[in-house]
């Protein structure tokens, strides 16, 4: 049995409280040995709690990218037909309240420190019958689930945190399940190839359940793991609805958002004109997102090839945009400059390889981030040789994350336009930096 101290009364003492379990997220990357975590800590958790969601509609999100914008959407959307919705999502920009949502708020610290004191009992329950300790992920999904059934929210988001079958939220059975686009990440524990980590992440799928699958390469994989499990796949396409002027990536989100509510609603499935209203209501932080400043940059937390692709393309054009808008024509053409920070398990030489796509390339410096599985500006600056190589442009490497954010300033004050990207960690101390504390 381990001796756990009650939750603190303050979120002052809370960091420290919850380092006493567990958490994977600062440990990873794990090899495949190291299988042993899973659900079953988190069943065992809620059981002993006595907190059951068999009265709610259960959606989880498993995928690549994407997880969270479609999280997003789901809550939107349900908040267009007057739904209450609870959301538990990961990693958090700024602060660990945003971790857990109802009604598309972060919940309080003081409502967080609540509900851990209303489920020490369990714990020390489980631990007197030498259940298995929590990991801080458990921990969190079914301080989420209490909060969320306190508060009498029928509809739950989950969004998977790594792979599927494993993760905590998988201790909660949903209704339906969505996939959203796959790509390489954390190969070391999910797979070398996107095909196998399609299969594994695949494997949320529930025996009588749909299983809503993004369109493209791995779908039909995809499909085959969900079949075999007695689910019902589902390849999305863009839906009609999405209004026109959605991105591309986000009309992925959205169709998927959408075509897991038409099992809720078979007979009254969303309209076009409340899609449109969702999308009014949305608000993309650190997902392709101008943050105003002064100065003005683009900020989006890409950390996989696709998605790093994606922010080229945007970056592509947000500079041209640029360069109109200062008469910048010709040679005067600014390239931007680019501020990089990745985590070592993302895949580091295949993400940064798709900035080769931009031509001419940005003036970069490269930023170590400041948690246990960051990249250090070195590394980050040898994966990039391949895109550097015969382009004139050396990376400076940043000292600190604040060397890094006063790079990026006087970059702009000599008229370039600016990005920061690599990592949703590093969009959320961008974020932090830019804005005031009350829009951050």
């Amino acid at each position: 049995m381990v001796n756990i101290s009650p939750p603190p009364d303050s979120p002052e003492g809370l960091p420290d409280w919850l380092a006493s379990f567990t958490n994977w997220e600062k440990q990873l990357p794990l090899d495949r040995g190291r299988r042993e975590w899973g659900p079953l800590r988190c069943r065992k958790l809620l059981d002993r709690a006595g907190l059951s969601t068999d009265s709610c509609k259960v959606i989880q999100v498993a995928g690549s990218k994407g997880k969270g914008s479609t999280v997003l959407w789901l809550e939107a959307l349900l908040s267009v037909r007057g739904y209450k919705t609870a959301a538990l999502t990961s990693p958090h920009l700024i602060s660990l309240e945003e971790r857990i949502r109802i009604c598309r708020h972060p919940v309080p610290f003081e409502k967080l420190l609540a509900g851990l004191r209303r489920l020490y009992p369990a714990l020390m329950a489980g631990q007197a019958a030498a259940d298995p300790l929590p990991t801080f992920f458990d921990l969190w999904t079914a301080l989420f689930i209490e909060l969320a059934l306190t508060e009498e929210v029928p509809h739950l988001l989950l969004e998977v945190g790594l792979g599927g079958p494993l993760d905590s939220t998988t201790a909660i059975p949903h209704d339906v399940g969505i996939l959203t686009t796959i790509d390489l990440e954390h190969t070391a524990l999910l797979g070398d190839t996107c095909e196998e980590i399609a299969a594994e992440k695949s494997k949320i799928a529930r025996d009588g359940k749909p299983l809503v699958i993004a369109s493209g390469e791995t779908s039909a994989v995809s499909a085959e793991i969900a079949t075999a499990r007695g689910a019902s796949p589902v390849i999305c396409e863009r839906d009609p609805r999405v209004p026109e002027e959605v991105s591309a990536i986000q009309s992925v989100n959205a169709s998927l958002a959408l075509r897991a509510l038409d099992h809720f609603w078979p007979g009254s499935p969303m309209t076009s004109e409340e899609t449109a209203l969702a999308w009014n209501q949305l608000e993309l932080q650190g997902r392709l997102e101008v943050i105003p400043g002064p100065p003005e940059l683009l900020l989006d937390g890409a950390h996989t090839p696709a998605s790093i692709r994606a922010f080229v393309d945007e970056f592509s054009r947000y500079r041209d945009r640029f360069n109109l808008q200062q008469g910048h024509t010709g040679p005067a053409r600014k390239p931007g400059a680019l501020l990089l920070g990745m985590l070592r398990d993302k895949n580091p030489e295949d993400t940064l390889a798709k900035l080769k796509r931009l031509s001419p390339l940005p003036k970069i410096c490269t930023l170590g981030i400041p948690v246990p599985r960051g990249m250090d500006g070195s590394a980050i600056t040898e994966a990039l040789v391949p895109v550097t190589a015969g382009s004139g442009v050396t990376p400076v490497i940043a000292g600190s994350p604040e060397d890094g954010f006063d790079w990026l300033r006087k970059m702009a004050a000599t008229g370039e336009p600016i990005a920061a990207t690599g990592s949703m960690y590093l969009a959320g101390m961008v974020r932090q930096a830019w804005l005031p504390t009350s829009q951050a």
